[in-house]
């Protein structure tokens, strides 16, 4: 917890009154978004493909729902990441999809924990989305970046940080990511938007409920793939 403090209180806390600088501010809400805990919402819809995503990221450990598809191809999956442990249980599909198992692997794990490395490659883009630092990742804007008008945004006053954003799937697109503008920089909603400014549903993000704790506890793996440091 003492750590935890400590890098709380080291995160960029901007001077109040201060102009705010595209460059400056998506900088400091990168770096909070890294260092700090948040609960997000995400839902999105490429190539006529619904996607949900639900969770709460923390610096070293995270939990996460996926939906991805819907009928009968939909993936449903719980992630659980505890450092260098991820653990994953989902329906058939998602296990086949997301572990690379074989159908008849994929029909007997399904709905039990299967555990391997967080940092295992194999397995990257499972893992990818749950910790704090893999948000930033996800929701990184590309420049040239620059300010939109500030506005009330559940209940917060925000700056609007706009860039380009390439969804997997998806031409480069505009997007827009809306930051608190006063006291620290968290963030608050990311979307993208189509050539007007208009949002066009292909990505939409809420934040919230930052610094509350992320202590997942680990579930009882029945299936182990690869190479795992459980100390």
């Amino acid at each position: 917890m003492a750590a935890a403090v400590t890098l709380f209180a080291a995160l960029p806390v901007p001077t109040a009154g201060a102009a705010p600088n595209a460059a400056t501010l998506y900088r400091e809400a990168m770096a909070t978004t890294k260092a700090w805990r948040v609960h997000y919402v995400s839902t999105s819809n490429v190539a006529h493909v619904p996607f949900f995503e639900s969770g709460n990221a923390g610096p070293a450990s995270g939990t996460q729902t996926i939906l991805i598809g819907k009928g009968a191809t939909l993936d449903s999956a719980l992630l659980i990441v505890i450092g260098d442990l991820t653990y994953v249980k989902g329906n058939e599909r998602a296990m086949e999809d997301l572990t690379g198992l074989s159908p008849t692997e994929a029909a007997t794990a399904t709905g039990h924990w299967v555990l391997f490395s967080s940092n295992n490659p194999t397995f990257s883009q499972v893992v990818v989305g749950v910790r704090s630092r893999d948000v930033a990742q996800e929701i990184a804007l590309q420049g040239p970046l620059t300010l939109g008008p500030s506005r009330e945004l559940y209940g917060y006053r925000v700056d609007a940080l706009r860039g380009t954003q390439k969804l997997q799937g998806a031409t480069q697109m505009k997007a827009v990511l809306y930051v608190r503008a006063s006291g620290r920089h968290d963030l608050v909603e990311e979307d993208t938007v189509d050539t007007q400014g208009k949002v066009n549903g292909a990505e939409h993000i809420v934040f919230s409920k930052w610094g509350e704790p992320v202590k997942p506890r680990a579930p009882q793996a029945s299936i182990t793939l690869g190479s795992v440091n459980a100390t």
